[in-house]
């Protein structure tokens, strides 16, 4: 379930539950909060829910006879403006047959990142698919450090291009569980719990610099919800996805602050001619209360939107809206092309007060299925914002 992990991996929890394969039916709409925004999407911004899967490939069975068909180890490439390229190592071991007429299979898995400019993640969880579907349960740790610029807070302030490197080191862990109310509709309950170190970055032989770090425990309960009408989890040509929730981190949890966030997805998928999809993303974060940066909306990355970095721009506001039209050639090609806009505000009522104010971003991109069946495919997206323009690598759409 997405929702239950994109909520977290802003926190590095997002990946624990996600970990990238090649596998039916994943969903690369993982996102994130916190700074090192671009960690929170594997790969490239991108990623894979392996939420409901078959068995595409298992790179090491194919070399070692006796290993098990439901234990899946394979590397994951990826590109994202902060981080540069990355590669992450993932297993995932798998509980249960799919079919038709079953719910789908119960999962623990493990990951390592490892990027270009010097960022780590690691960690392991489970996916759990119990009562037939009716309750799904997902618990996870791990720990990051990851290295990423920050722009600050602000509109005003993000448009200076000025800029600090900043480190973040933490260890994380979560639980949740979402309980089937009616139809394809789930609800649940979930606890997010750690340590974040955050301090200025400086590549120096000796730091003439005072300590500037910033060192808060994190607790948080979640609300989570997940309405999911798509035809295909992978590759849907109809049909909707609607999900999001509220955090609520408080003193009373083991938080060192106390501050709500609120976030809410709407994506519809229509169908054109026989092949072709027309995909639309509607995307809302909001923060109040005392939250910490790292907690603000963070616009940007592969998924709202392609063409700025996670995080180049921050407020306690933000709203994406885009579109995206996937071509597909023939069974091995499919090119995208993409226009979107967004803004990021302190408050709602700064939202479009001004046109400058607008965060335009068009793009284009190919995909190569990687197996037609289960509709896997690699990606490459070309995309210009209002500052420049970024390319991404990664598994999967984009939404």
């Amino acid at each position: 379930m997405r929702t239950h992990i994109s909520r977290l991996l802003g926190t590095l929890i997002t990946v624990l539950p996600t970990v990238p394969c090649w596998a039916e039916n994943a969903d690369p709409n993982i996102d994130s909060k916190l700074p090192g925004a671009d960690a929170s999407a594997l790969p490239g911004d991108g990623g894979v829910d392996l939420e409901d899967v078959t068995l595409v490939g298992n790179p090491l069975r194919r070399v070692l006879s006796n290993w098990p068909e439901d234990l899946v180890v394979a590397p994951v490439p990826g590109r994202s403006p902060q981080m540069g390229w990355e590669l992450t190592l993932a297993g995932t071991y798998f509980i249960g047959k799919r079919s038709e007429d079953a719910p789908p299979p119960s999962m623990v898995g493990g990951f390592a990142m490892f990027s270009e400019n010097g960022s780590y993640i690691y960690g392991g969880g489970a996916n759990l698919h119990l009562l037939d579907d009716q309750l799904r349960v997902g618990v996870g740790a791990g720990y990051m450090d990851v290295r990423y610029r920050y722009y600050g807070i602000g509109q005003d302030v993000n448009e200076t291009d000025l800029n600090v490197d900043v480190v973040m080191r933490a260890p994380l862990y979560f639980g949740s569980a979402s309980w089937r109310v009616w139809n394809k509709l789930y609800i649940g309950l979930g606890y997010i719990g750690g340590d974040v170190e955050s301090s200025l970055r400086f590549d120096l032989p000796v730091d003439p610099f005072p300590d500037v770090s910033l060192d808060l425990r994190i607790g948080g309960i979640e609300l989570p919800f997940e309405y999911d009408a798509r035809d295909h989890e992978q590759f849907p040509r109809n049909g909707w996805l609607i999900d999001g929730g509220v955090t609520l981190y408080r003193e009373s949890v083991g938080s060192d602050f106390n501050a709500d966030t609120t976030e809410l997805t709407i994506n519809r998928y229509l169908p054109v001619r026989e092949h072709d999809v027309l995909a639309l993303r509607a995307y809302m974060h909001a923060t109040s209360g005392d939250a910490p940066f790292f907690l603000l909306s963070a616009f940007g990355g592969a998924t709202d939107l392609r063409g700025y970095p996670s995080g180049r721009y921050r407020d306690r506001m933000m709203y994406a809206l885009q579109g995206e039209y996937r071509w597909q050639v023939n069974d091995k090609w499919i090119l995208t092309g993409f226009a979107g806009f967004g803004e990021v505000a302190e408050k709602f009522s700064d939202f479009a007060s001004a046109s400058d104010n607008l965060l335009p971003a068009v793009g284009i991109g190919a995909r190569r299925v990687l197996s037609q069946k289960h509709r896997v495919s690699l990606s490459l997206d070309l995309a210009s914002g209002k500052d420049g323009t970024e390319f991404y690598v990664g598994v999967g759409e984009a939404f």
